[in-house]
């Protein structure tokens, strides 16, 4: 190994043993690469790899009164030394518990790699930045679990009941690689760089000749950092006053709504309009997702994520279980906690008396707007997600090959039924990740194909803003 690897290396170890004693160091490298690596084994780390330069962190600390602004000024000394480094910057912050703001711990993690400023220094930046990951992986995983609602400022942290790893058995690193600015585990991701659309396309048409059996759905973020959550589980606040929203849009605009014969009607029409909702929108066509994955946020990674189901799994609008799930919303948040909580006692349904009493009147419901519903409802599907192929009424979902997944309960935090479970693995069991970052040459060929604004949006606002656009360039 080359003797600036062991270095870094060396570093890392120090930059770790520091953060022993000054958990804010930990958090923040938690929440900006932990969670994601964790969870879903890659992260985007263009901000740390790209050409480092202080932008505007000096003003924007100083705006929020932050002591750390200090990092920035012109006078701050950087130094490949780490030892300086943690001095300096425990004479700023000290070694207290603190807790940061999500800009505070941007602008700390970004600081310690100013020492490997440029161009020349990327491949120190990287490695020194893998070695960090591997070094703060192994305490992520022993001791912290991530218990901060959706949306929510204030990062929080618990310690695990588990026992740490040994010393003696410590946790194996991670294979961790890089390309184009993201980090992946390569012993569980396979990563692809969409460079064109026809390279793509033969991406996907290999993927489906070789799972007849499955049907794969596609879904575009415009930022890696975007998590697989319908919109109700990304706010805290949203997923509390669900039943509220949802009674509140209905009483305000109750003619939208008149020709709508299905609790799933109700929730198709409020996620047209924008309300959130625990339908996640995904389509059969990989090249809107590819649209909706380069359509915003030019200068960011974008993603393309492949879900894939078994094709007897997938539901229609009228199936019981959408039935069901659709239902949940006219509910409020005490009754689906307590219902949730019933589902996952361990307790068989027939013998749960207290459940059957929430499970009637759920059923209740269902039956209110759909009178040939047999009243029995299982705890595994309250707790469970399907993919559901929509009626085409509505032209923005027949112009997108738009279809949903409708999603259950959860454990309060959006964790309940996570979707990662969803996503297609190839034959060596690895995650498949699909990144796109050429983003105006992608939608340029796009073009070509009628894969536009105008065409995915058919209203006469987001054509009129699609023909202005296109003759402003």
């Amino acid at each position: 190994m080359e003797k600036y690897k062991e270095k870094l290396r060396s570093d890392a170890q120090q930059l770790a043993e520091y953060a022993d004693t000054s958990e804010y160091l930990t958090r923040a490298f938690f929440h900006i690469f932990g969670k994601k690596l964790l969870a879903e084994g890659y992260v985007d780390c263009s901000y740390i790899l790209g050409a480092l330069g202080k932008g505007t962190y000096y003003s924007r600390l100083k705006a929020q009164d932050s002591a750390l602004y200090t990092l920035y000024a012109g006078s701050c000394i950087t130094s490949e030394n780490l030892e300086i480094m943690i001095n300096y910057m425990s004479s700023i912050i000290g070694t207290q518990d603190r807790e940061l703001t999500p800009l505070e711990e941007e602008a700390l993690v970004f600081w310690i790699f100013l020492p490997y400023l440029g161009v020349s220094k990327r491949e120190k930046r990287l490695e020194y930045l893998k070695a960090v990951l591997n070094r703060f992986i192994r305490e992520w995983d022993g001791k912290y679990i991530d218990t901060t609602p959706p949306s929510e400022e204030k990062p929080l942290l618990e310690v695990k009941a588990a026992a740490e790893p040994s010393v003696q058995n410590p946790l194996p690193e991670r294979n961790l690689l890089e390309k184009n600015g993201v980090i992946y585990d390569a012993n569980s991701c396979e990563l692809e760089l969409i460079e064109n659309v026809s390279s793509y396309v033969k991406d996907i048409s290999d993927m489906r000749q070789s799972n007849t059996n499955h049907i794969l759905y596609f879904r575009g973020h415009s930022r890696l950092s975007y998590e697989l959550l319908p919109g109700i589980k990304r706010s805290w606040n949203w997923m509390v006053n669900e039943n509220r929203m949802y009674q509140e849009l209905i009483l305000r605009c109750t003619q939208d709504f008149a020709q709508c014969q299905s609790h799933l009607d109700y929730l198709v029409e409020m996620q047209h309009y924008g309300l959130p909702t625990r339908l996640l929108d995904i389509t059969e066509n990989p090249l809107v997702a590819l649209y909706f994955a380069c359509c915003s946020s030019r200068d960011s990674v974008g993603e393309v994520i492949v879900l894939q189901t078994e094709t007897a799994s997938t539901k229609y609008a009228r199936s019981d279980t959408a039935a069901i799930l659709a239902a949940i919303p006219v509910f409020d948040y005490a009754f689906q906690t307590k219902l949730y909580e019933l589902c996952v006692n361990g307790v068989p349904e027939e013998q749960d008396r207290e459940y059957l009493q929430y499970a009637a009147k759920l059923a209740g419901e269902v039956k209110s707007k759909n009178p040939g519903f047999e009243p029995r409802i299982r705890k595994k599907d309250l707790l469970s997600h399907v993919f559901i192929m929509p009626l085409r009424s509505n032209p923005r979902i027949m112009k997108q090959d738009g279809s949903f997944i409708l999603c259950g309960l959860g454990d309060g935090r959006g964790e309940g039924n996570s979707l990662r479970t969803l996503r297609y693995r190839n034959k060596s069991g690895k995650k498949l990740i699909f990144i796109v970052k050429n983003k105006e040459n992608i939608l340029r060929e796009l073009d070509l194909f009628s894969i536009n604004k105008a065409a995915l949006f058919p209203e006469i606002d987001d054509v009129a803003e699609y023909i202005k656009e296109k003759y402003t360039k």
